[in-house]
This record gives structure tokens, sequence and C-alpha cells, in this order.
């Protein structure tokens, strides 16, 4: 029972984060779940969690690198192989020796080969970290690119060779030969292994749609258990579980790609479920940090061997030596800038380099690691500075958060970022406008309105992007000028007698009621009764005396001429795609309705079936105009990464509706 009230805590102290971030966006999420976890010791609780090192690598790092490798961009790993390998796998083994000596220079309390499986460690950088930094300061393109493939390869290296330098540790035996060697052999050996499975898990889910079980549930559960299991095997068989699983998620992103109508709901179903697993996984590993700092803490301040200044100096020291040694790679690798106008190359090259470097976050692989060292060798004795280790890896990352979230908007510059963010909400209001005229060209008499049903919900969108404070005060405008246009084609037809006057004038007089109560214009109170001439007085006492079904069929075939009217001076601004496109709209929307519902079907002919066959036509073309529009936008620039992800998840979603209503 105290187990269960422990883990409900921490996902109680997740969602803390999130709305604490919500109100103090300048600190990062990690580092206030840092904070909660500590804050968690603090209270008056009856059970202290014990971590298993073993259990804890599997349990963190087997779905969020599975989940890395089904996100990954093929074609950006590609085309910048040569600089994400080298950031990857030749910063990883250059940050072990160079940083793994300098621990040990700096610590001779830290054995040699403890010293490596720190630098090893602090290697990898955190994609999850960046990601969350990137939706506040607008990293480059191309640089985003490379932090992304950069920390999907230096993960597995840097855990492999964690685990190497572990292993001597423990062991007390290391050969340079054998351990390169080894590290070819179980290397490969994951890849394939994880290539394996992979194939034989989507033999058996087919055997599995052979059989009809289609259910949902099944096959997301087979999804989940796919990186552990392929982990397990992988640490039976004695080859590398990390690699695996990074391969078996790559391979999973292949199959992703496809637009099988029988995974349609299992893939938006799946999005969903790994986003919560992955925000889980990512902040327990901050909060079980936090939980364990004040323990840890205690012991290195209790410690006569270290000062408790000199222990926070050797953390400063740790992260110098990790982001210099990175800068340093960064310039010696000549990695084209990408600064933008104004920059020189020189300047420009340097500045990337900067960012880079900058935004080498350490952060779950790095915490992971150093939580997972065993807490005794093989003949039985404690692992040497195990405390020390944790401690100095948690400085680092505290320094790397620190500095990505306050140093970089200060490099990229906060109006700069600003500016671009509004440049891309601007670009996506384009991409939904062009949308909207795309659907206007493709109407006709027959689907008019399916047509502005469908283009409602763009403009909806365009709305909330816009996030106007005018937005009230256009449709108020708006609001105002169709009710004078409905007053001019009322008096139009009253001076042309195509309507009788007691219908024309009393219809006349509540939409002046309506402008002097919205204007307080002294011409609309005036003409509450605005007969000029005794014969129409006379022409009001005989129409008095008509029926009331005649009444109201007279005060409709009124209302039919001044919505149509309407429409016509409306379609006007929405055909030149002026800037109040979105509120014409809403507008259009709601008189085309009221047309129907006045015409009883005169106006539209077909069936519910026809409306529900052109709804569901049209959102097919608005999807496929949308996505045509999103991949443009993205080519050139114009729409982030992280804006196509969110624009995509909106399409999928609307086209995962799109196929539950035609079943």
């Amino acid at each position: 029972m105290e187990l269960f009230e422990y883990i409900l805590l921490m996902l109680a102290a997740l969602a803390v984060s999130n709305l604490v971030n919500r109100f103090i966006p300048s600190v990062s999420v990690p580092i206030i779940q840092i904070a909660l976890g500590v804050a968690i010791t603090l209270l008056p609780l009856h059970f202290e969690l014990t971590l298993n090192p073993e259990l804890f690598l599997l349990l963190f790092i087997a779905p969020l690198l599975f989940n890395d490798g089904r996100h990954a961009d093929k074609e950006a790993l590609w085309s910048l192989r040569k600089p994400i390998l080298l950031l990857a796998l030749g910063l990883v083994f250059v940050t072990v020796g160079i940083v793994g000596y300098f621990v040990n220079w700096l610590l001779p309390v830290i054995p040699l080969a403890a010293a490596f499986a720190l630098a090893a460690a602090l290697a990898p950088t955190d994609a999850v970290a960046v990601g969350a930094l990137e939706q506040k300061v607008k990293i480059p393109h191309r640089t985003m690119q490379l932090l992304e493939g950069e920390s999907l390869i230096n993960d597995a290296s840097g855990l492999v060779s964690f685990q190497f330098a572990a292993a001597a540790m423990v062991t007390g035996m290391f050969s340079f030969r054998s351990a390169g060697l080894s590290f070819l052999a179980i290397s490969l050996g994951g890849v394939v292994l994880g290539l394996l499975l992979t194939l034989i898990k989507y033999g058996v889910v087919k055997w599995l749609r052979r059989l009809g079980m289609e259910n949902v549930t099944l096959h997301m559960l087979i999804e989940i258990l796919t990186p552990f299991l392929i982990f397990l095997a992988a640490e039976e068989l004695g080859v590398n579980g990390i690699l695996a699983v990074v391969a078996a998620g790559i391979a999973h992103s292949f199959n992703y790609k496809k637009m099988n109508p029988e995974v349609a709901k299992l893939r938006v179903v799946s999005k969903s479920t790994w986003s919560v697993i992955i925000f889980v996984l990512n902040g327990l590993v901050f909060l079980l940090l936090g939980t364990q700092l004040p323990e840890i803490i205690q012991t290195i301040w209790n410690s006569p061997e270290i000062g408790n200044v000199r222990v926070i100096l050797y953390t400063l020291l740790l992260t110098l030596a990790v982001l210099g040694l990175r800068l340093i790679w960064v310039l010696l690798m000549k990695v084209p800038g990408d600064g933008g106008a104004g920059h020189s190359p020189r300047a420009s090259r340097f500045r990337t380099a900067l960012i880079l470097a900058l935004s080498g976050v350490r952060g779950t692989i790095t915490l992971a690691s150093t939580l997972s060292l065993p807490f005794f060798l093989d003949d039985g004795t404690a692992f040497p500075s195990r405390d020390l280790i944790i401690f100095l890896a948690s400085g680092v990352i505290l320094w790397t958060l620190l500095a990505s979230n306050y140093l970089l908007p200060l490099l990229l510059g906060a109006e700069a970022a600003a500016a671009q963010e509004e440049e891309e909400t601007q670009a996506k209001i384009e991409i939904l406008r062009s949308v909207v005229a795309g659907l206007n060209d493709l109407s006709t008499e027959q689907n008019r309105l399916a047509s502005v049903q469908i283009i409602n919900t763009y403009t909806s969108r365009i709305r909330m992007l816009r996030k106007s404070d005018r937005k009230d005060e256009v449709q108020r405008s708006l609001g105002l000028q169709v009710m004078k246009w409905e007053r001019e084609n009322t008096l139009q037809v009253l001076e042309r007698k195509e309507v009788d006057p007691y219908t024309g004038y009393r219809y006349l007089n509540r939409i002046n009621r309506l402008l002097f109560m919205h204007t307080r214009d002294a011409r609309y109170k005036r003409e509450l009764f605005p007969v000029k001439h005794w014969d129409e007085v006379v022409g009001i006492l005989q129409q008095a005396r008509l029926s009331r079904r005649e009444r109201r069929a007279e005060l409709s075939r009124l209302r039919i001429r001044n919505i149509t009217y309407v429409l016509e001076q409306l379609k006007g601004p929405l055909l030149e795609d002026g800037p109040d496109i979105e509120t014409v709209s809403s507008f259009i929307l709601q008189y085309e309705r009221m047309l129907l519902r006045l015409t009883r079907g005169e106006a539209y002919s077909g069936s519910r079936e026809d409306y529900d066959e052109s709804i569901r036509e049209l959102a097919r073309i608005g999807i496929q105009l949308e996505r045509d529009s999103l991949q443009a936008m993205f080519e050139s620039g114009r729409i982030s990464r992280q804006g196509m992800k969110e624009m995509k998840r909106d399409i999928l979603f609307m086209e995962h509706d799109l196929r539950e209503e035609a079943v």
C-alpha cells in the first residue's frame, strides 16, 4: 500500500511540474521536477525507495531509446550523416578519453575506470531537454536536425562506453584490444538482433490480423512490450540491448510511414499512449534524482575528503570541460553556419558552434547511467565514490540545463526568437487560408452548405492562431454591417413594392431597434416608424388583416431576399482573401444555415446522404491541400520541424475522424 501511495505521489508531482512550468515558463520542467523530488523527501512518508540499477536501466533506457528510434528523421540522418557521426561517435569517444583523465586528475579518489564511466555517462546529450528548449527558443532548423540525430546515436555509443567502463571497474580487468573487438561484436549483434526481432514481431502481428484480431488494445500492448522484450533478449544473448532497441525503433519508423487502413486507428492511439509514457518516464527520472539528492548531498557534505565549496566548484569545472571540449570539436568539424543575415561566414560558423555547444544538454541518459552503477564490486567491496559520481553527474545536468535555458536565449536573441515565432504563426495561417481558397474554388450550388461547413473548421483554427485582441471588435463591426445590409435591402424591396408594407415595415422596425441599441445613432431612432405616405398606411392596415400563416409566409420570403443579399455582400470579401476571411466565413455559415431552414430544401436539392458524402469529400480535399501546403512551407524553411509535427498531428486526427465517420 505504501508503494502504491508513493507511485501516486510521484505521478501527482509530474502533473504539478507541468502546472508550475505554465506559470513560471523561464524555469525548465526538469529543474522543477528535481525540486519537487527534493520536496517529496521532506514529507513524513514511511516508504523509502531503493533503486535497482539493472531494473532502472531496463525500465527507463529501453523505452526511451526505442521511442527516439521510432521518431528518427531518416532523411536528415542520411543527409547529415558525416557531422552526426562525428558528434555521436567521435565526440563521445574523445569525451570519454579526455574528460575521464581530467576527472581522475581533478579527483584522485575516483579510480581511472570509474572516471571513464562518469565521462561516458556525461558524453550523450539529451534530446528531450533540447526538444523542450526548442519550444521556448527557436533553434535554427539544420542545427536542430544535427542535435536530434546526434542524441539518437550518441545515447547508444555513450551507454556502451559506460557499460565497458563500469564493467572494467567492477571486474578490475580491461584491455583496449579485447574491448574494441567486443564493442564491434556486441554492437553489430545488438543491431542484427533488434532488426531480426522486429521482423518476427511484424510476422506475429500479421498472423494475428489474418485471424481477424484487430483489437487496438491488444496491438498497443504488443507495441509497448516490444522494447522491454528486445532489451531482455539482447542481454540474455550477450549482445548490446541498447543498440538492439534503437535499431528496432528505427525499423518501426518505416512501418509507421505506411498508410494502411488497418493501422490508422492504432497510429492515433499509439501516438497518444507513447507521449504519455515518455513524459512519465522522463519526469520520473528527474523526480528520482530529486529524491536521491538529499542523501547524496548529505553523504558528500559529511565526507572529510572533499570540502563542500570545492565539490560544487568541481561540478562547474566539469561542466566547462564538457561544453568547452564540445565547442572545440564542433569548430574543428567546420560545421557550416546558419546564423542568418548580418553575420560573416566566420562569425556565423562560430555562432553555430556555440549554439551546438550550449544545446548539448545532459539529462535522462546521463542520470539513468550513473544511477545504474552497481553498489558493490565483484570482490564484495563498495563501488568507490558512487555517491560522488552521481553528485558530479547531477551537478553537470543542472549546470547544462541552466546554461541552455538562460544563455541560449541571449545568444539567439529574444526579439529575433519572438519575430521568428510570429513569422511561423503567419505561415500556418497562410497554409489554412490557402486551403480555404481551394475549397471556395470547388464550391458549387449543390455542395455550398457542405463547403461552408468545412471552411468554418479551418477559419476556427485560423482564429485560434491569430489570438488577436481585435477579433471581437472585427466580429462586432461585421455584425453591424450585416444588419445595415439587411436594412438596405428591406428599404429597396419596399420601394419596389416587392413585399407587403405590413411585413416590410415591421421587419425594418426590428432592424432599426437593434442598430440603435448598438450604435445609439439617432437616425435609426427616428425611423422606428418610417412611413411617409398615407397609401402606405392604408396598405399596412389592409395587410394586417392577413392570416397568421400568410404573414409568416410573407416574412419568410422577405428574410430569404435579405439573406441572399447579405450572402452576396459577404462573399465579396471572402473571394478577395481579405484579412478577416475567417470572421466572414463564420457569418456565411450562419446565414447559409438560416437560408436552408427557410427554403426547406428548395435551394438545396439532395438527401442527407448526399450532404454527408459532400462533407467527407471536401474534408479529404482540405486535408490533402493542407498537407501539400505544409510540406512546401517546411521545405522553404518557414515552418520549423516542431511546427510541422504539430500540424501533421492535427491532420492525422482529422483523417482518423473521417475514417470513423465513414465506417
